[in-house]
C-alpha cells in the first residue's frame, strides 16, 4: 500500500516537473520572440530614420539649390561629352581647368540628378568678359578631355537650356521645371523646335567687329616677327 502511494506520488511529482519544465521553455521561447520583435522594430525605426536623413541630405545637395543653378543667358556655353562618372566637384574642377585658357570663368553648372547623384552629362559655363572669351571657348569644340571628345556650343541652341526632360529630382527640381516648361514652349515656337536660332543684330555686329580686330592684331604681330 505504501509502495503504491509512493509510486503515485513519484509519478505526480515527475509529471509536475515536466509541466514546469515545459512552462519554463514556453516562457523562454515567448521571451525570445518578444526580444526579437523589439530588435526588429528598433532596426526598422533606425532604417527609416536613416532613409529620412539621406533624403534630407539629398535635398540639401540638389544642384538647383546651389548658387550656380541660375545664370543662363545668351552668352552661356553648353558643354557635353565629358566623363560623367565623377562627382559634381570633380567634373566642375576638370571643366574649369580645361576652359581656364579662354578667360575668367564666373560659373560652371553641372546638372546632377538628385535621386541618383549622377551627372546628366552636360554643363553650362559662363565667362566674365564677352565675345572674345566666348569665341575662344567655342574653339574647344572637339577638344579632348580625359580621353573624351567634347561638344561645345552656345547654350541657347540646346533644349537643355530651357528645360530638363526624363529627370527624377526633389521638390526644388520640380519647382525649377515648372518655370522651365514655359521657356521650352517659347524656345520651340521661336526656333521651329530647334531647327533655327535667332541672334540679335547687335550681337552679330559685336562678333564681326571682334573678329576683325582679332585678325588685325594677328597680322600686326606677324609683321612684327618678320621685321
Amino acid at each position: 500500500m505504501d509502495q503504491s502511494k509512493l509510486k503515485r506520488c513519484s509519478a505526480s511529482s515527475s509529471s509536475s516537473s515536466h509541466a514546469e519544465a515545459a512552462a519554463d521553455a514556453t516562457d523562454s521561447l515567448q521571451k525570445a520572440e518578444r526580444e526579437l520583435d523589439d530588435l526588429e522594430t528598433e532596426f526598422n525605426s533606425r532604417k527609416k530614420q536613416k532613409q529620412e536623413e539621406e533624403t534630407t541630405e539629398k535635398k540639401k545637395e540638389c544642384c538647383f539649390g546651389t548658387k550656380d543653378a541660375k545664370g543662363n543667358n545668351e552668352r552661356t556655353i553648353f558643354v557635353t561629352g565629358f566623363d560623367s562618372s565623377g562627382s559634381r566637384d570633380e567634373i566642375r574642377s576638370a571643366l574649369a581647368k580645361h576652359f581656364s585658357s579662354c578667360g575668367e570663368l564666373t560659373r560652371v553648372f553641372v546638372h546632377i540628378e538628385c535621386e541618383t547623384g549622377v551627372s546628366r552629362g552636360y554643363a553650362f559655363i559662363n565667362l566674365k568678359q564677352g565675345v572674345g572669351e566666348i569665341e575662344a571657348a567655342l574653339t574647344l569644340n572637339g577638344s579632348d578631355l580625359g580621353g573624351r571628345k567634347l561638344l561645345v556650343t552656345m547654350a541657347k541652341r540646346r533644349a537643355e537650356y530651357y528645360c530638363h526632360v526624363n529627370f527624377k529630382g526633389c521638390e526644388i527640381c520640380r519647382a525649377m521645371f515648372a518655370a522651365g516648361r514655359l521657356k521650352m514652349y517659347r524656345w520651340k515656337r521661336e526656333t521651329g523646335n530647334g531647327k533655327f536660332t535667332h541672334v540679335s543684330p547687335q550681337y552679330k555686329a559685336m562678333c564681326r567687329l571682334h573678329l576683325e580686330a582679332t585678325k588685325a592684331r594677328k597680322m600686326a604681330k606677324s609683321k612684327t616677327k618678320e621685321g
